[in-house]
């Protein structure tokens, strides 16, 4: 990293929202501002943060094992770009509404929301002049649906999701609902919302999970719940070329053995280079998104959690630094020899 990542200091903050635009502020989103002072200048950029299904923002900011910190949020912030991960409406300490109300267009507006307030200087007190969705798998998807309805932001990072779905994801029943799991037992959710089964995030999310630190117990113990219909409302997003109304800069990050995107066939999505990755997703964006992609290489589904997860924010912030800029610092940074862009 360019600067070190000690200087970072991170905030948690509580953004009023809406479910719709039309509604009063009834709930609140909970999130985490990380940035070193030199960031924290009205006009920089930000990214942010937008965690996966089952997920909270300890996604990005995750915990320390093995004496590794994993933190995406801190070696990009330590880098040059401010980030904010929030817990998406339903999960972590933010609100929980009905489950029924929490649809792709739903968490969408709220993540517009957030925009908003960063450009205006509500969160963390400094109007940040540019944005960056940065999201993970479901949070993806909710990034392209900002995008595409608002496009209001200046760059997307996409991470574990790509416009195909594995063949072992389609067959699998991977969720069920959270007040069936012993985790939340009690908990007062309604059936709505789901969970992963104990012990399936290990296959599921890493690609080895006897040598991945953060691949079993570790990983289990900060499982979060997941709105079925977020979930089922996003498909149709994911098998379209909706995304080709996007028209700001596009970088896609996979993991070579990430199981829900790649699989473990030659007519899954190949996912063995960027160049790969590129030609595959490059049909579903317009021009001006100058579609670029990374692989992390031996990394599964969760990239931020993998053994290579600094690789990430490596990549990421060369790309930022390329395509997005940041106030006042140089935009120079080599191409990662596992990029394409």
């Amino acid at each position: 990293m360019a600067r070190a990542v000690t200087d970072v200091t991170c905030l948690r903050v509580a953004v009023p929202v809406a479910i719709t635009s039309t509604k009063s502020l009834a709930y609140t989103v909970s999130g985490e501002l990380c940035a070193t002072a030199l960031e924290k200048r009205a006009g920089t950029t930000v990214q942010v943060l937008i965690h996966g299904a089952t997920y909270n923002y300890d996604y990005w900011d995750f915990d320390r094992i093995d004496g590794i910190e994993y933190s995406y949020a801190r070696d990009v912030a330590g880098s040059g770009f401010a980030t904010f991960a929030y817990d998406a409406l339903g999960s972590g300490d933010s609100s929980h509404p009905p489950s029924d109300q929490l649809t792709i267009e739903a968490a969408a507006d709220v993540a517009h929301q957030i925009v908003e307030a960063l450009r205006a200087g509500s969160v963390g007190g400094v109007p940040f002049g540019r944005v960056v969705l940065v999201g993970h798998c479901l949070g993806a998807v909710v990034a392209w649906q900002e995008a595409i309805r608002y496009a209001d932001v200046d760059g997307l990072i996409v991470t574990g999701a790509a416009h195909a779905l594995s063949g072992f994801l389609q067959a699998a029943e991977l969720f069920y609902p959270a007040v069936s799991d012993p985790a939340f037992a009690g908990s007062g959710l309604d059936p709505g919302y789901l969970t992963t089964a104990p012990g399936d995030r290990a296959t599921l999310f890493y690609n080895d999970p006897q040598s991945d630190p953060v691949g079993g117990a570790s990983d289990e113990a900060f499982k979060d719940v997941v709105p079925a219909v977020e979930l089922t409302s996003s498909y149709q997003l994911v098998a379209s070329a909706a995304t080709l109304a996007i028209h700001v800069p596009v970088l896609t990050i996979l993991g070579s053995d990430d199981l829900p995107i790649c699989g473990s066939s030659p007519k899954d999505f190949d996912c063995s280079s960027a160049a790969a990755v590129v030609a595959q997703e490059a049909p579903f964006y317009s021009a001006e998104a100058r579609i670029s992609a990374c692989v992390i290489p031996g990394s599964g589904h969760a990239i931020s959690l993998s053994p290579n997860h600094r690789l990430q924010a490596l990549d990421a912030v060369a790309w930022s630094y390329a395509f997005i800029g940041q106030s006042g610092q140089s935009t120079g940074r080599e191409l990662p020899s596992n990029c394409r862009w």
